[in-house]
């Protein structure tokens, strides 16, 4: 029982010794790792080479600013009747080109010329009626010059007479009335232009203004633009502008730049008129070119010059002013982007070399070289 315990004493013993040896090894193996690691600091690294720039400090910036705009007809009016009636006849399509004065479309006119006829008989029997009334009249002033009849009867046949007369003058009224009707019963084209929509077809029944075709004028269009307050300086009266519609570019001119502000948008309405038909319609969209100026100080750089920061902001390595040239992290604020260049602000100076590119496999105090001279300066 003794022995089986000096042994089992030994035993424990022995795995003792081994646990501890492993640890001390163990120990000194992290020691010396981390020795090595350590010495390996930034600046006893093989020098990276980077692509630099040069920091250039500004006073404002300015960014592009694209003003969406219609384009429209001078003229585009929707022509209509202005009495009511039936459609008799539609004497234009869709794309039809007209002059100012053809004609468009007639009303069934039957049911004035009815009228007309009615008041032509009416007239024929007021016209009679003012002759009798002036015979009538004739004898009577011969007979009261011969004592044979009385003043009074005289004041009657006189005022017969104008009775007639209004009568006859109220069926002319009403005849020239009705002539104006049957005028109106046919519709005309208002200007030179195309026929840009049919509304009614024949047989339909119409109130008056009811509209029955679309017109725009031959006249060349023009483009009407919302343009923001900030900008509106920009566009005077009379400048050549460019518009882009779709693929194609136009140049017009500013010809009107109306005097009242949206209360909504608070934009200002301007009028460019084209140059030119070709290529564009009405209801297309069109793209005027502005900028916008700001007022920040700061510097253009690169996308790729932006590595992430903290805080939301952003970091620029630069070149510190040693030799060999070791990386310096500068917070920057990113004021505006075109995806392409930023413009940020920042304690950047001018004059500094930064890194342009490959940010993200770079750390502070990392020695770096350039190329060459020749690259340097092509920055």
């Amino acid at each position: 029982m003794t022995t089986a315990k000096v042994s089992l004493g030994q035993g424990q013993f022995k795995l003792v010794i081994a646990i501890a040896a492993f640890t001390v090894a163990l120990v000194f193996l992290l020691v010396f790792a981390g020795i090595g690691n350590a010495t390996q600091t930034p600046e006893a690294r093989t020098p990276v080479s980077v692509s630099t720039g040069i920091v250039s400090v500004q006073q404002g910036f300015k960014t592009p600013v694209n003003i969406f705009g219609l384009i429209e007809s001078p003229k585009a009016t929707s022509v209509s009747f202005d009495i009511a009636g039936q459609v008799f006849e539609v004497g234009v399509e869709e794309g039809d080109w007209v002059s100012a004065g053809d004609v468009l479309a007639r009303q069934d006119t039957k049911r004035l010329m009815a009228r007309k006829q009615e008041l032509s008989a009416a007239l024929a029997r007021a016209q009679a009626d003012l002759n009798l009334a002036s015979v009538s009249r004739d004898r009577t002033v011969d007979l009261v010059s011969k004592k044979l009849e009385s003043i009074q009867r005289l004041d009657e046949v006189n005022a017969n007479v104008k009775v007639a007369t209004a009568r006859v003058q109220e069926t002319e009224a009403a005849i020239n009335s009705l002539l104006v009707e049957i005028e109106k019963a046919t519709l005309f084209a208002p200007f030179d232009g195309m026929v840009n929509a049919r509304f009614i077809d024949e047989g339909s029944v119409v109130a008056a203004g009811t509209p029955v075709l679309g017109m725009t004028s031959l006249d060349n269009y023009q483009a009407r633009f919302a343009v923001p307050a900030d900008v509106i300086s920009q566009f005077a009266l009379n400048t050549t502008v460019t518009v882009n519609v779709g693929e194609s570019t136009v140049s017009g001119v500013i010809k009107q730049q109306l005097p009242q502000r949206n209360r909504q948008t608070r934009t200002v309405d301007i009028l460019v008129t084209l140059n030119g038909n070709e290529g564009v319609r009405p209801g297309d969209m069109a793209i005027l070119n502005g900028s916008r100026s700001h007022s920040e100080t700061g510097a253009w750089l690169p996308v790729s010059a932006l590595s992430n920061g903290l805080r939301g902001l952003w970091r620029v390595f630069v070149l510190s002013d040693g030799q060999p040239p070791k990386l310096q992290a500068r917070v920057v604020e990113v004021v505006y982007t075109d995806g392409n260049q930023a413009f940020v602000r920042g304690a950047l100076k001018e004059g500094e070399m930064y890194v342009n590119e490959g940010t993200h496999k770079l750390a502070p105090g990392q020695i770096v070289s350039l190329p060459s001279q020749r690259q340097m300066g092509a920055h």
